[in-house]
């Protein structure tokens, strides 16, 4: 299990290979054994015992901040789960199954997006045509990013280039049916051209913080990029670039 600790002023220590856990008038003990990981918020407070158990158990100690993002690790020196995850994580972003992850969440975008503008067609009878062209686009675009086979190298550029069709279609689609004085052209980043653009770019910012929080809690490396570039701003721009479905 994960041990969250988010009480303030809670004082986690070790007693006779325990986790003890006190709170004002309240203790309570834990074993290291039934424990995978240990998160840490709100003004919490661990000795070094503690941290010598946890990490003689294998049992990585996450610290998060007021917002509950996380701000530090401390992990066993030696390979541990989150080390093996990371290095599974390098593997296969060379391998057939790499590939086989990526096309598997750009076409749940993708399809994702469809059904969004099919669901938008269905509440606007009469305005079918404004659907049909972009509905037909993306659909085929989905079509031919099932035919990829081989490395994600060897199908980088093609699945890019049928994200971006899709993502074009879509928001152009959308964009027809706003109010006249939010029609937008596309998407703009930095800055943002219009109203729309602003409220998706702050949107996105809020989502790419929860993906990271969620990447790091489970012992991913979110920089550690399988279609776009490895770098540090590899998952800011894949979020920005619009990589991942807001409707």
């Amino acid at each position: 299990m994960q041990l969250v600790i988010n009480s303030a002023g809670t004082y986690i220590t070790q007693k006779d290979g325990l986790f003890r856990l006190k709170n004002k008038d309240k203790r309570f003990d834990v074993s290291p054994l039934k424990i995978e990981s240990i998160v840490i918020s709100n003004q919490a407070m661990i000795t070094t015992q503690a941290i010598t158990t946890a990490m003689e158990n294998n049992i990585d100690i996450m610290f998060l901040n007021g917002y509950g993002d996380p701000i530090g690790r401390i992990w066993f020196a030696k390979m541990g789960s989150t080390a093996l995850i990371r290095r599974k994580q390098l593997e296969i972003a060379e391998d057939e199954k790499g590939l086989e992850l990526v096309t598997d969440m750009i076409g749940q975008k993708i399809k994702n997006q469809a059904d969004f503008l099919k669901k938008l067609m269905y509440s606007r009878p009469g305005k079918e045509n404004l659907f049909e062209n972009p509905i037909k686009i993306i659909e085929s675009t989905l079509s031919s990013l099932s035919m990829h086979d081989g490395t994600i190298e060897d199908a980088r550029n093609s699945i890019m280039g049928f994200e971006g069709t899709a993502g074009r279609a879509y928001f152009q689609c959308l964009s027809k049916l706003m109010p006249e004085k939010y029609l937008f052209k596309g998407r703009s980043r930095q800055p943002a051209r219009d109203p729309c653009n602003a409220v998706l770019n702050y949107c996105y910012g809020i989502l790419y913080s929860r993906i990271e929080k969620a990447c790091i809690l489970a012992g991913l490396d979110p920089y550690v990029g399988f279609l776009h570039a490895d770098n540090y701003k590899s998952m800011t721009y894949r979020l920005k670039a619009g990589s991942l479905c807001w409707a």
